[in-house]
């Protein structure tokens, strides 16, 4: 009787160990800027290492545990140094490369003109080359060809709209021949999203504007060239 016991719970060991492990996945997505992001799920539910790598550099790297963002979350800049690091259990940020956010420009929009002066800046929580490469691939996805043919350099401006919640909208503004010209882009899909750290002021959150200038380029005229759909 002991041995069938022992059997029994060896066999149930086994079968949990089995449909464990097959629930496990490790899977990749490519995103538009040419970067890869690799992540793992159980039953379908993040969990575990969330990389993005990008010309076999890895840019960004965190863990996820039922579905959330957990510990220390580490932003590469492409030559391999940090950009920034994040620790999510205590929502701090511990180091950012502060330089790279001249490359921006940040309007805080607290109503208030002091306050928006002396506010903390929102920004994304991936490095600024990729973002700068992401949204450029996506606007160029959706601005008009014809547009783009005729737009010059820096005539271009994508602005995330990030509330005091951290959630972001993006939109492309450029003009053509004297008109403004807006389209919305979508930059989330899910399992990939932009963190974002909002701006804030004496430990109150506040709605802010992130900015950069960019140059679309229209892409190689192929048979077979096809543009980026991310809906």
């Amino acid at each position: 009787m002991l041995m069938k016991t022992r059997y029994l719970i060896l066999i149930l060991f086994l079968i949990s160990r089995v449909s464990y492990s097959q629930a496990i996945r490790q899977q990749k997505m490519d995103l538009p800027d040419g970067s890869k992001l690799i992540y793992q799920t159980i039953n379908n539910e993040l969990n575990g290492i969330y990389s993005i790598e990008k010309d076999g550099v890895t840019v960004l790297r965190g863990n996820y545990v039922s579905g959330k963002r957990v510990g220390n979350w580490y932003i590469f800049n492409n030559d391999k140094s940090i950009y920034a690091r994040y620790n999510y259990d205590a929502h701090k940020l511990l180091s950012l490369d502060a330089k790279m956010l001249s490359l921006a420009t940040v309007n805080v929009r607290s109503g208030n003109d002091d306050i928006n002066s002396k506010a903390s800046v929102s920004f994304p929580l991936i490095s600024l080359a990729q973002y700068f490469s992401l949204v450029t691939k996506l606007a160029e996805s959706i601005v008009p060809l014809n547009d783009i043919y005729k737009l010059e350099k820096d005539q271009v401006t994508i602005t995330a709209k990030v509330d005091d919640k951290g959630s972001a909208e993006y939109f492309v503004y450029y003009q053509i021949k004297g008109k403004d010209q807006k389209y919305k882009l979508k930059v989330d899909k899910d399992p990939f999203f932009i963190d974002w750290v909002v701006s804030s002021y004496e430990g109150k959150a506040y709605p802010s504007e992130f900015i950069i200038k960019t140059k679309l380029v229209p892409p190689i005229q192929q048979t077979n060239h096809r543009r980026i759909n991310w809906l």
